[in-house]
């Protein structure tokens, strides 16, 4: 039987983080795989964000839409999806402020 070796980096405040936000937006199911990349190397953080408030925002406005139809559920589905949006949007902020103070903290 082998046994794992992890590497010096798994027990590491940052690394946890880091594997945190890509589970919270993978889990998100809102972004691709490509985006989540991008987003934990720190890459599009700032388009990302506006990506999922332009999302956030045109389902909040279909949901409105489809209120006051018979469609209750579409106007559920509407709400569900644009929440996501808007958490995935919160995720990502998190990280870009997280990324912002890490790096204040190099160059000081």
């Amino acid at each position: 039987m082998s046994t794992v070796r992890l590497t010096p980096f798994v027990g590491c405040p940052v690394y946890r983080r880091d594997m945190d936000y890509r589970t919270q937006l993978e889990s998100l199911t809102t972004l691709s795989a490509d985006e989540i990349a991008q987003a934990c190397a720190g890459e599009r953080l700032g388009a990302l964000v506006t990506h999922c408030y332009d999302e956030y925002l045109e389902l909040r406005e279909l949901a409105e839409e489809t209120r006051d139809s018979d469609a209750s559920e579409q106007h559920d589905f509407y709400l569900q999806e644009a929440a996501a949006w808007r958490d995935t949007a919160r995720v990502l902020r998190d990280m870009s402020t997280r990324q912002a103070a890490d790096t204040a903290m190099r160059s000081a």
